[in-house]
């Protein structure tokens, strides 16, 4: 995920390069949006019951793997850039991890949208909360083994066997973990879009044909979230690849010592847009997803009127 391109660097160092103050303040900021939007929304959604969908726990593990970068990813490489001394090379395979665990939430999170687009009568028969918590485990269990990897030669004396060993790793790496994934997901997200405006049309002309036979509101409601929760998680998908584009660019010529045009704005910007994806997440939960939507308007409303009652009940002369 980061690459710090040196692991002796004095205090002022980290500001060399076209690096000013501005960079290490929006990281900073970054930082903080990242802990003050996931914190809540998995907070919400735990102590929620109505909250408890299947939709939901996949955002809450998609929600920690965003929670790591803020608590980990951006203070350790900032502190490894400007004050401390890291092994760059064990700190960068923990950054790969916290992506390849986003990378594997989100494989989960679309072939949950794409079942449930897919097989609509059985879904909710299909997908128990045991498999949900299997999908959500192999999402991280696989990363970790995969990130785990590199240290049979990370530390090896032979410059040449570590060299051929990252080579054949790299390009494992950038095919599983960031090419296929995500031209896959891609298509699955277009095929869903598809089915959806086909399952649309079918619908209204069968409410046409029976106009007498209106769907419960539970029915109803529970469609509304799943759709919600499908344009929810698109959303995230196109974000997400957005904001790595420009990281997997960099990787790419960079295992690959292709010549490519990289200046250093563009690394820092890359740099940025990554760990600006954790940060985005959230919000897009809270304002795009009907049923968090909901809960966060009532916990806001209720917290307004709290504040309103207390101002009122106070003396006069003290307000």
């Amino acid at each position: 995920m980061e690459n710090v391109t040196s692991n002796k660097m004095s205090p002022t160092a980290g500001f060399s390069h076209g690096v000013g103050a501005w960079y290490w303040i929006l990281r900073g900021l970054i930082c903080f949006v990242i802990l003050a939007g996931n914190v809540p929304v998995i907070y919400l959604i735990v102590r929620r019951h109505r909250l408890h969908t299947v939709s939901n726990w996949f955002i809450i593990s998609l929600s920690f793997a965003d929670l790591l970068v803020g608590v980990f990813v951006i203070p350790v490489s900032t502190s490894c850039a400007l004050w401390t001394k890291c092994n760059i090379s064990v700190m960068i395979l923990f950054f790969d991890l916290l992506l390849f665990v986003s990378i594997g939430n989100m494989c989960a999170m679309t072939a949950d949208r794409y079942f449930s687009v897919v097989q609509p009568l059985t879904y909710f028969q299909n997908m128990t909360n045991s498999r949900v918590l299997r999908w959500i485990v192999a999402a991280w269990v696989i990363p970790i083994i995969f990130s785990i990897i590199p240290f049979a030669w990370i530390f090896s004396k032979s410059s040449e066997e570590k060299r051929r060993s990252e080579m054949i790793y790299g390009t494992i790496q950038i095919i599983s973990f960031n090419v296929l994934p995500c031209v896959i997901m891609l298509l699955i997200y277009g095929h869903i879009f598809v089915i959806s405006r086909k399952h649309t049309r079918q619908i209204r002309a069968l409410s046409v044909d029976n106009a007498t036979e209106e769907p419960s509101a539970f029915t109803s409601r529970r469609k509304k979230q799943e759709r919600s929760a499908t344009r929810v998680f698109g959303l995230v998908l196109f974000i997400f690849v957005l904001c790595w584009l420009l990281s997997a660019y960099r990787h790419f010529c960079g295992y690959f010592k292709l010549r490519c045009p990289m200046s250093p704005g563009t690394v820092h910007s890359s740099r940025l847009l990554m760990v600006t994806n954790s940060a985005i997440n959230p919000f897009i939960y809270a304002l795009v997803k009907e049923d968090i939507k909901r809960e966060v308007r009532k916990r806001f409303c209720r917290s307004r009127s709290n504040v309103e009652e207390f101002s009122s009940s106070l003396p006069s002369r003290t307000r």
